[in-house]
């Protein structure tokens, strides 16, 4: 059975508990770092200075308990949350659920809206069906399911579950009613959101595996500024971050560097970028992924298709491998960074364009038909480090 591979994002340059200052604006600060595996199955850090926190761990419990609040409302993986209740619920029923699901769902559909469905939260079911879900990483993974592969790292589904899954009844996410009234936050499966395969019916299935950590970045800055923290960085699983500011450097900017989605050089990195006070996201086709027979199959679903990026049949194979996007909020980052990879050359440029005022992006597209990457970009302050590759202008 081949790997499924996982792939860290980003890393901040000289970031990692070192002791130094540059020009007028830095300060002589030793950063230290806590960090945990507890939350959403990857590593959680807190990176910050220790003369301005003399006692650090009521800061670090604050951070992991919001955690554990969020990851109990998003995961589609703890049975009672409030994201599996609603998978659970039948077509047109409604599921009462709590402020930190509302606001998740809540961004979900601004990035499903702005992005023209390109960002989709309902391609759960799709998910699962390509061996993404978290039980397929499981050590002892059986089947369990009526389209489960004995082995989903060797097989591709079958057809009829993907177009069962990709049919506009299960992936409607506009269709989805948010509201608050007297009793709470509340969320309403649409009434057709179902479809049967086999005798066996399957209703909407939500996923917010991405946004969940971006809105973890999200609150644990606003953690870190109510606690008076003005240097160091949040970063939960590497493609979420709250960059505050560096003491260590002029102008208190970080300076990070974004991982290569391919073996371009000895590199480890394509760029590298500079920011102060700022939230980012990263997403790609890198992270989690499998190879079969030559073609790259990734976690990162593409709606119009059904199919992982830049893997469906009926496309050439051209496609955006990574996306960073700097600014806004990180739940919303998130949500753009995953739609830009659904997204054609071009229509990834205009989306890029049009919203400027919200957020910049840095990118590389795969052109299949001249089997060459390009990075694409309209960050303000970055440098490209990888030698082999060559830089355009959004």
């Amino acid at each position: 059975m081949r790997k499924l591979i996982a792939a860290a994002a980003v890393a901040l340059a000289g970031a990692t508990l070192c002791s130094c200052a540059q020009g007028e604006d830095a300060v002589t600060a030793t950063l230290a770092a806590l960090d945990d595996m507890a939350h959403f199955g990857t590593l959680t850090r807190w990176v910050y200075v220790e003369e301005e926190t003399p006692d650090p761990a009521p800061v670090w419990e604050q951070l992991t308990a919001r955690a554990e609040e969020i990851e109990q409302a998003s995961s589609a993986e703890i049975d009672d949350s409030d994201i599996s209740r609603f998978n659970a619920a039948q077509p047109g029923e409604r599921v009462s659920i709590g402020e930190d699901a509302y606001a998740m769902l809540t961004a979900a559909r601004k990035i499903y809206d702005e992005t023209d469905g390109a960002y989709n939260p309902a391609t759960g079911l799709l998910v699962d069906l390509w061996g993404f879900s978290p039980r397929h990483r499981k050590a002892n993974y059986a089947p369990e399911k009526p389209y489960d592969r004995e082995d989903f790292l060797t097989e591709l589904p079958a057809e009829r579950y993907l177009d069962a899954f990709s049919s506009e009844e299960i992936l409607d996410f506009s269709a989805v009613t948010l509201g608050e009234d007297e009793s709470g936050y509340y969320a309403v499966k649409p009434a057709d959101a179902f479809v049967e395969v086999d005798g066996v019916v399957y209703t909407m299935q939500l996923n917010l595996s991405g946004i969940g950590k971006g809105y973890c970045a999200d609150e644990g800055e606003e953690i870190l500024r109510a606690a008076g923290q003005t240097y160091g960085y949040y970063n939960v699983g590497s493609s979420s971050m709250a960059l505050l500011a560096d003491p260590t450097r002029e102008g208190n900017i970080w300076e990070f560097t974004v991982a290569s989605p391919r073996q371009f050089s000895s590199q480890s990195h394509y760029a590298s970028v500079r920011a102060r006070d700022a939230m980012l996201a990263t997403s790609g086709d890198y992270e989690q992924y499998y190879e079969l027979e030559g073609v790259r199959y990734c976690h990162i679903i593409d709606p119009d298709t059904g199919y992982p990026v830049g893997a469906a049949p009926v496309q050439d194979g051209s496609h955006i491998v990574c996306a960073t996007v700097l600014g806004g909020g990180a739940a919303e980052g998130d949500a753009r960074a995953t739609a830009l990879c659904c997204m054609t050359l071009e229509e990834a440029l205009a989306y890029c364009r049009a919203h400027s005022e919200a957020f910049r992006a840095i990118f590389i597209w795969y052109d299949a038909a001249a089997d060459a990457y390009g990075v694409w970009s309209n960050l303000q302050t970055w440098s490209l480090t990888e030698p082999t590759l060559s830089a355009e202008e959004i």
